[in-house]
């Protein structure tokens, strides 16, 4: 069974560690037990000293949790699928943020799927040779172009092959 001193360990290198500090699967089910017996403990005897006790405990357990449910939260936002050291309710709690974050970065995702795409500012050119294809400033492919056609172009592209004396402004 867990200790005051276990669970003060416990907070210990869970407040000095960024990474989530391996319990045993059933650790909330000892913090119960110990919860349950302290409790009894501080209201048959009705001990100053045992009620603090059980308000520490308290404390330290909430202090625990929440520690480790910022760290659990940040391993879902991470795309972390697999918690070592987790308990089983800790685990099932990353799923579920898992899936909540996974869910909403689909709608996100859709959001910028369906938007009109910016027009970049550019200039309209006549080709005044064949240009075959080449990959320009931007890393988009371009061309082929052959001569006569007329295309609006992003202003780098275009000034490159205006120089080049490939092409004509219109």
């Amino acid at each position: 069974m867990l200790s005051y001193s276990d669970l003060r360990d416990i907070q210990k290198k869970e407040m000095e560690s960024s990474a989530i500090v391996k319990l045993p699967e059933d650790f909330y089910a000892s913090v119960s037990d110990l919860l349950a017996k302290k409790n009894s403990e501080a209201t048959s005897s009705k001990s100053l000293l045992a009620i603090k006790e059980y308000e520490n405990i308290k404390k330290i357990v909430m202090a625990i949790s929440a520690k480790r449910e910022e760290k659990i939260v940040l391993m879902a936002v991470r795309g972390e699928r697999e918690g070592a050291g987790l308990t089983a309710e800790e685990k099932e709690m990353l799923k579920e943020l898992s899936a909540i974050i996974k869910k909403s970065h689909g709608t996100i995702q859709s959001v910028w799927a369906s938007e009109e795409p910016l027009m970049t500012p550019g200039l309209r050119i006549r080709i005044t040779k064949d240009v075959s294809q080449y990959r320009g400033l931007d890393n988009s492919v371009y061309g082929p172009f052959r001569q006569g056609e007329e295309k609006l172009l992003p202003n780098a592209e275009a000034e490159w092959l205006l120089k080049a004396g490939m092409a004509e402004t219109i």
